[in-house]
């Protein structure tokens, strides 16, 4: 049967389309920027109302650091010095607000920010897929997928706090991880250098702790020697030692031993009790589950005060532990029921539940497609991120935007996925020819 002549036009401009892209990937990653800017800020635009979106506790520490000089106050009430959020995004904010004020003009440079970091995040994905060994069809098509649907909504737009700079941070450092894995010799220097690097992501995002736990324990797994274990240990090291003095200034202003932030024990109890639902929107629909948030309670906030930050949380982490312990087949049910929207987004948004759970079956597709085609190195990085780093998030409520530090690498293996199809579905296309032609495995 022959193609219809709109449609062999339609094709052959779809092929120099893709042909362009792939020989110009600066112009492909602007395109991708601009494709994600452009969409986020139509939606600012649309819902409009940006004073009265602000970003919770973050907003109320920038606000402290302004007037007060401290790191301090992200609840209902004035409740003192915290580690509520790690450090770096507050301090972000704080450094928009004293530029542009606290109104309209600071919230709406502030929702820039989040909109620019969401789509500097995805552009240089054509880059990331060649660097880890993908075709650069692979990171096209997910940059531009990913340009092109907000699957997070609000949280890419006004609501974000640090996740695309931990996603940007964590894409660099598994760079350097496949380095280091590759080398046939290994140098305790760039272990040292990981190390640091674990060490300052740490203060943009300490969720990404349980990703080094999982390559540290992959690579010991995988690669069990004496100098692994010297790999290891000198990361380890290096990261504590960038990380102390923050942990030194909380446990000083805190009156206890606190890593990078507390809140841990606060969303196991407001997630875990007689009253709670799977996700922070669903939570929020009960007054009285909303009320168990001190940055929604001046009475919760109060016992902050009077407790201690460190204190109440560990209270909270009792009281969590306790209930936890008395209800289990509850508990089992809300944490199937997290790690159902953690995998396949809010049921009660059907454009982010049907899109997120597209891309992430395609994904997981993916993940098989990746040992024979781009390396058993990246296949083991992926495997190691994917199951280490969501494990905490299938104890404490859903927010739609704590996936994003590995919703990149999800886009990838989609990609890759699609590649693979495609190549067998439509092998005169430019994607598959710019795709590695026979499979690429790198020993271990």
């Amino acid at each position: 049967m022959e193609i219809p002549v709109k449609a062999k036009f339609r094709l052959t401009t779809l092929r120099r389309t893709v042909q362009f892209f792939l020989e110009h990937k600066f112009v492909a990653a602007l395109s991708v920027f601009c494709l994600s800017f452009a969409v986020r800020l139509a939606m600012l635009v649309y819902l409009g109302n940006i004073e009265r979106r602000g970003t919770g506790g973050v907003d109320s520490v920038a606000l402290a650091l302004l007037s007060k000089h401290q790191f301090a106050d992200p609840y209902f009430v004035a409740t003192g010095p915290t580690a509520h959020t790690t450090p770096f995004y507050p301090m972000v904010v704080a450094g928009v607000y004293a530029l542009f004020g606290h109104g309209s003009m600071g919230h709406l440079v502030r929702s820039l920010l989040v909109i620019g970091a969401y789509s500097l995040l995805y552009s240089p994905f054509i880059w990331l897929a060649r660097n880890f060994g993908f075709s650069e069809g692979v990171g096209l098509i997910a940059g531009v997928s990913a340009a092109l649907l907000p699957v997070k909504r609000s949280a890419e737009v006004f609501w974000g706090w640090e996740e695309p700079y931990a996603a940007m941070g964590l894409a660099v450092l598994l760079l350097l991880t496949l380095r280091h894995w590759r080398a046939p010799c290994r140098k305790a220097r760039m272990a040292l250098l990981l190390g640091v690097g674990w060490g300052a992501v740490f203060y943009i995002s300490f969720s990404l702790a349980a990703v080094l736990a999982g390559v540290i324990l992959m690579d010991f797994v995988m690669r069990p020697s004496w100098a692994t274990v010297r790999d290891q240990a000198l990361i380890v090291l290096a990261a504590v030692a960038v990380m102390s003095p923050w942990v030194i200034r909380n446990s000083v202003e805190l009156h206890g031993l606190v890593l990078m932030r507390t809140a841990f024990g606060q969303n196991l109890w407001c997630s875990n009790n007689d009253r709670a639902r799977p996700s922070v929107e669903l939570i929020n629909t009960d007054p009285i589950a909303r009320g168990m948030y001190p940055y929604n309670s001046s009475q919760e906030a109060l016992k902050v005060r009077q407790m201690g930050e460190a204190a109440y949380d560990r209270y909270d982490l009792q009281r969590a532990l306790q209930w936890t312990r008395q209800n289990p087949r509850k508990f089992a049910h809300l944490s199937l029921l997290r790690f159902l929207y953690f995998w396949g987004g809010p049921f009660g948004h059907r454009f982010e539940h049907i899109v997120t759970t597209l891309y992430t079956l395609t994904g997981l597709l993916g993940l098989f497609f990746m040992k024979r085609y781009v390396g058993i190195l990246q296949w083991q990085l992926w495997i190691a991120t994917l199951v280490s780093f969501p494990t905490i998030y299938y104890f404490v409520q859903y927010v739609n935007r704590y996936r994003t530090p590995i919703d990149w690498m999800i886009w990838m293996s989609a990609g890759q996925a699609l590649i693979v199809i495609t190549r067998r579905v439509w092998p005169e296309s430019v994607i598959a020819e710019r795709t590695t032609s026979e499979p690429m495995i790198l020993a271990a």
